[in-house]
């Protein structure tokens, strides 16, 4: 498990790319709102990067990652928040939607995290909507899903502006168990890279497992 100086080491580096780059131009090629700063307006200024049903304000040249809604209730947003999202700034390189599916295990390593995948995000997933996957669709609108032709019931959801996921599931029956398909667009790893990828799915799987329960209690 990451420590939280691995996290403050990871973040400081993902600082440091930012810097490097003109923040317009990788605001842009993330298809995220740039609010440029009068002095100079390709270098200073702010983005604001829409994560999960959330704005994320980042801060340039600085890097500094803070939350749009000042009704957010933590003061600050979580470490591997931070990290997301300047990675997805940063590794943006304004790659249009393929519009074709891939599984997850056919990205750039994806075979070496697919166990972690499967139970940090599918094992989850599965648990809390296997038997009730309509209601995944309420939950996942909420965050900007639009429900999908594939499968028994399939959502899909813009985990960041050019990151779609979707989720695919089959209903059980008397032979076979419910199953779950996870499917991104083949253009994903323009915007992240795999671990992140892992990440942001897992975060977007327990989102969606938390207001399930919040509902159902």
């Amino acid at each position: 498990m990451p420590t939280r100086e691995d996290f403050e080491m990871a973040l400081a580096l993902a600082r440091e790319v930012c810097r490097k780059q003109n923040p317009a131009q990788q605001a842009d090629r993330a298809a995220v709102r740039w609010i440029p700063d009068h002095e100079d307006g390709q270098r200073k200024g702010c983005s604001e990067v829409p994560f999960l049903g959330t704005v994320y304000v980042v801060k340039a040249p600085e890097g500094e990652v803070s939350y749009k809604e000042s009704g957010v209730p933590e003061k600050e947003p979580a470490l591997w928040e931070k990290i997301l999202v300047l990675h997805y700034c940063s590794k943006a390189d304004g790659k249009p939607l393929a519009k074709e599916h891939m599984s997850f295990q056919e990205i750039a390593d994806g075979r070496l995290y697919q166990p972690n995948f499967e139970k940090r995000v599918v094992a989850p997933l599965l648990g809390a909507f296997g038997t009730k996957p309509h209601e995944v669709l309420e939950f996942a609108g909420s965050l900007g899903g639009v429900e999908a032709d594939l499968g028994d019931v399939s959502v899909v959801v813009p985990v960041f502006p050019r990151v779609p996921v979707t989720l695919v599931f089959w209903k059980g029956d008397e032979e076979f168990p419910p199953r779950l398909s996870i499917l991104l667009d083949k253009s994903i790893s323009h915007y992240l890279p795999t671990e992140d990828i892992v990440l942001a799915s897992q975060m977007f799987a327990l989102r969606l497992i938390g207001m399930a329960r919040g509902q159902r209690r």
